[in-house]
């Protein structure tokens, strides 16, 4: 099952479209998975064969806070190639139940995913990842057998017959390191792309840290993408930024303040871009409110009548029209001026 793939795809659902653009970034993605998966697996695996396979199992139900992301990668010294399910879920806020949540996620992911391989007789591996954008750090179990209602000394004459452990990757804390430099993060433009995408990601939730270290480090990070991997790299974070924080927060400053023409050209444009599909997106519910309203009330619209609807772009005559259409028994009363 194929991806659905859009360019604006981080304008309609900033977060997660966000998300998918980093994990499907093999460098990024690789930067950041080595950082957040156990190091049993992360040792084990050639991270410059790393490769994005376009496949997706996860519920369409779960979509819009749950995303899966298909890997293939080799084994360390080896030429065999694995496959990896990325599971992601979101979350700003502790939820004791996860690591059960989790369950049902890959349950369904392979419920999906052998109903779409019939006869075979392997499944891929499953990496359940929690993005966590909350304040104090994650204090939840990572265990579904953490979270059992039973006595320890019974689980530990009975193990439960399913278990599962998730990762944790807390937004708060920076995977950088000591790489601040520009210098150094030219050397590794993976990283610089995951963390620029993490750290936009925690200021959403965190708008009083806008004006405090890791904020500042934005234009670095900017400008970085921006050189290493061309001008439209930024787009997505432009996006995002407009999407979800506004043309008036300070974070704007931060962005624009050392980037180049071309990037501040690139703000302009897609600033206009989302302010007109704003207003379109209002005429459109406007005008199908109007013609619902009239509809329900028995008037039927001509065909001439409902393109002139259609086609108005005077918000002040819509309203009118609105207004006369709530109490009018003809469209005479409503149309005539």
């Amino acid at each position: 099952m194929t991806k659905r793939k859009s360019d604006d795809v981080v304008a309609h659902n900033p977060h997660d479209g966000l998300v998918k653009r980093i994990f499907t970034n093999p460098e990024a993605a690789a930067a950041e998975l080595r950082q957040v998966l156990p190091a049993a697996l992360t040792s084990r695996l050639d991270w410059k064969t790393l490769r994005v396979e376009p496949s997706s199992f996860i519920d369409p139900e779960l979509e819009h806070r749950t995303s899966d992301i298909l890997y293939s990668i080799a084994l360390s010294g080896s030429t065999r190639r694995i496959s990896i399910y990325v599971v992601l879920e979101h979350q700003s806020t502790p939820d004791p139940v996860m690591a059960a949540r989790f369950v049902v996620y890959v349950g369904r992911l392979y419920e999906r995913y052998l109903s779409e391989h019939k006869g075979t007789k392997k499944v891929p591996l499953v990496a359940p990842v929690l993005l966590y954008q909350g304040p104090k750090g994650w204090t939840m179990p990572q265990r579904l057998s953490e979270m059992l209602d039973v006595p320890p000394e019974l689980l530990e004459a009975f193990p439960s017959p399913v278990e599962l452990a998730f990762a944790v990757d807390d937004l708060g804390e920076s995977v950088l390191g000591d790489q601040v430099t520009h210098d150094q993060l030219v050397r590794n433009r993976g990283l610089a792309l995951a963390e620029m995408a993490r750290t936009m990601l925690w200021l959403y939730h965190h708008p009083e840290a806008t004006d405090g270290e890791r904020a500042a480090l934005l234009g670095v990070l900017g400008n970085v993408v921006a050189e290493t991997w061309g001008a439209k790299a930024v787009k997505p974070f432009l996006t995002y930024f407009l999407s979800v924080f506004g043309p008036e927060s300070p974070v704007r400053g931060i962005l624009l303040e050392s980037a180049s023409k071309e990037t501040r050209q690139m703000y302009a444009t897609i600033r206009d871009e989302l302010l007109a599909k704003g207003r379109a997106e209002g005429h459109a519910r406007i005008v199908r409110v109007l013609e619902r309203l009239m509809d329900n009330r028995g008037l039927t619209l001509t065909d001439e009548l409902r393109e002139r609807v259609a086609t108005c772009e005077d918000e002040d005559l819509l309203q009118r029209w609105f207004d006369r259409a709530v109490r009018a028994s003809s469209l005479t009363e409503i149309f005539d001026d």
